[in-house]
């Protein structure tokens, strides 16, 4: 369906029906990626092969397939049905006004237009333990419970495509992609041609503070980390995952092709923030907590989490991207090997790259969108919603539409990068003993 002929939403279907933002954000999307410990850290490529019976001569195990031909995997016709397995708080929500049933708009929408019946099932909690749950049946060549899976990357990611756990995608199944993704959603380093995925959203890892508890003016960069006149004594938080490639970055250093040396010189930067007493807890997941209630002056922060506690709650959040640069992250759609419906998945990845479907999930979980044609819309949903007389609403619309952390100009783009992609036991043993006596001891 062209844009052309898709009705316009209704704002009250983006507010009036939309579920509440306020309140209660316990646990976000990225605090999940960190829940109980199990990020990427938790997770070797030896644990990976020997759960799958498999070892490193033979990393496919019993389930890849080198053979496999996209034109062959998605020819025919749709079969009507597919699984499509998310996080929590992850996809645009509404409540039915007759019914009251809790339901997704987008979803509907795809169901509507194109009559594939979705079963959205939120059951990823952190890539680790997911990863864990689905490997013995890709190993094994079974036919996963799931369509369509989302990845962050790092180490699962990179798992799942070495070992060709989940199948390449057929690039003449994504007009809207080729159309309407973004630039850094485009052959990522991670996954060339983008061969086996397509962003579903992604963020940067910068820093949040409290404007009033730092002094000397606003924060600025890594360094104010480390600086006890500006930040004081305990009152920092690290984010044990993130906070090597972050380092890194900020010291000049390109994460991607860093060489083992160049992870001491960011272990000697976190040493000497260590000894300087500023650093009150490196944090898996929570850190925001400890924002809000005033624990701590500034921390490694993920910039949906600022945004939202900034705009929707009203904390006085600033996130900052830092002098030297922060850290870029992509939740990725991938298609588990020997999934039963490989061209409705496709169908569905590729129909999340309309621009006002795309709208409807950004308003919701403010994270960066791999549609960049979203910020228009959002900004005239905005003056939409003035001329109906909600001024608060519109407020925090623009708010979101002008955000430079939701839409990041090419500037900071450039001045971001991807983690490092470890792909040997060997690597993931000597950055696990350069960095974890930092965070651990």
């Amino acid at each position: 369906m062209s844009q052309s002929k898709r009705p316009r939403i209704d704002p009250a279907l983006m507010r009036g029906l939309t579920l509440p933002r306020t309140g209660s954000r316990a646990l976000s999307r990225r605090d999940l990626f960190k829940y109980a410990g199990a990020g990427a850290g938790a997770v070797s490529m030896a644990a990976v092969l020997a759960a799958c019976g498999g070892d490193e001569s033979d990393p496919a195990g019993n389930g890849g397939d080198t053979s496999v031909d996209p034109a062959t995997i998605y020819a025919g016709q749709p079969n009507g049905e597919l699984v499509f397995a998310n996080w929590p708080l992850y996809l645009d929500f509404a409540k039915d006004q007759e019914t009251g049933e809790r339901y997704s708009p987008s979803l509907r929408m795809f169901e509507e237009e194109t009559g594939i019946a979705v079963t959205y099932a939120v059951d990823i909690n952190d890539n680790a333990s997911f990863f864990g749950e689905i490997q013995p049946i890709l190993a094994n060549g079974d036919t996963p419970a799931y369509d369509i899976i989302v990845i962050t990357n790092g180490r699962e990611f990179t798992a799942l495509t070495q070992n060709e756990w989940v199948w390449p995608l057929d690039p003449s199944k994504r007009p809207n992609f080729d159309a309407n993704a973004a630039k850094w959603a485009k052959d990522p380093t991670f996954d060339p041609d983008n061969k086996y995925s397509m962003a579903w959203q992604s963020g940067l890892t910068g820093i949040g503070y409290i404007p009033d508890k730092v002094k000397g003016g606003a924060i600025t960069k890594m360094d104010d980390l480390a600086d006890p006149a500006k930040v004081g004594q305990g009152t920092v938080g690290m984010l044990k995952a993130d906070m090597p490639d972050f380092v890194m970055i900020n010291l000049g250093i390109d994460p991607i092709s860093s060489t083992p040396a160049e992870w001491q010189e960011a272990a000697n930067w976190l040493t000497m923030q260590r000894d300087s007493g500023t650093v009150r807890q490196y944090y898996d997941q929570g850190y925001a907590d400890d924002l809000k209630a005033g624990n701590l002056a500034a921390s490694m922060a993920w910039s949906g989490d600022v945004l939202y506690y900034n705009i929707w709650e009203g904390n006085p959040m600033e996130f900052v991207f830092p002098e030297g640069g922060a850290l870029l992250w992509i939740d990725n759609m991938l298609i588990p090997t020997n999934a039963s419906n490989p061209l409705d998945a496709m169908t569905m990845m590729d129909f999340y790259y309309q621009p006002e479907v795309a709208q409807m999930v950004t308003e919701w979980v403010l994270y960066m969108s791999p549609v960049p044609a979203t910020q228009d819309l959002i900004l005239e949903h905005a003056e939409e919603v003035a001329a109906d007389g909600d001024e608060a609403y519109a407020g925090q619309l623009e708010e979101s539409g002008t955000s430079n952390y939701l839409y990041p100009s090419d500037e900071f783009l450039e001045r971001t990068s991807f983690a490092r992609d470890l792909t040997t036991d060997e690597e993931l043993e000597e950055w696990d003993s350069i960095f974890l006596p930092i965070s651990e001891g």
